[in-house]
């Protein structure tokens, strides 16, 4: 995982500066607008950024269709293993099921309907059993990590959530699953703007 992160700190240093700011201004200004503005006082907030930087690194797509880590596997010579595990970084909304014997987290894939093992050394990660959110992990050298950018979201709709996912996952849709997992995060946001409000009232769907 340390190979990761040290990937992740140099792609954010090399393409978030210079010729790039613009693109990043613009990138932030579409993620604010599909999950909403979130005050930078609140605890919610440096979560927030880290989900931003995975979502720009390996989801934002300008006009061409390219994405940064598109342009760093290019840019920069790495490894073809690790060049494999970047290009094909599970975006989806997860569950945190259970610690195995071996003590590993077995993480739920609720959108694809799959289950992941994580790599026992990777702890401290800020989830305890049952909880909910959309992130993403990274399958390298056969052992499964995952990234720092998550958000939670409430447990207690989670029925809601499986029913809402079986039905993108029967659109087959790159496009639609990223639409959705960008939705869950806006309606986080909202639910705590108003917290007064039974969060089943906030997420629904049409």
């Amino acid at each position: 995982m340390n190979i990761i992160e040290k990937h992740i700190e140099k792609i954010m240093e090399k393409y978030t500066t210079g010729d790039k700011y613009d693109l990043l201004k613009s990138a932030k200004e579409y993620y604010i607008d599909a999950t909403g503005k979130i005050d930078d006082e609140t605890d919610e907030y440096e979560s927030r950024m880290s989900s931003f930087n995975d979502w720009y690194i390996f989801n934002y797509r300008r006009e061409d269709g390219r994405r940064i880590i598109d342009d760093y596997i290019n840019d920069f010579k790495i490894d073809d293993e690790l060049a494999k595990a970047f290009h094909n970084v599970n975006y989806s909304l997860f569950s945190f099921a259970k610690y195995n014997l071996k003590k590993q987290m077995v993480l739920k894939d609720i959108l694809h309907n799959e289950k992941y093992v994580v790599n026992k050394d990777q702890k401290n990660i800020g989830l305890v059993p049952d909880d909910l959110f959309v992130g993403r992990v990274i399958t390298y050298n056969k052992e499964n990590y995952v990234l720092r950018g998550m958000c939670t979201l409430p447990g207690n709709v989670l029925s809601k959530l499986k029913k809402e996912s079986r039905k993108i996952r029967k659109l087959n849709s790159q496009e639609e699953e990223e639409a959705f997992l960008l939705k869950l995060e806006q309606l986080k946001t909202k639910s705590l703007q108003y917290s007064h409000l039974d969060v089943n009232q906030i997420f629904v769907f049409s």
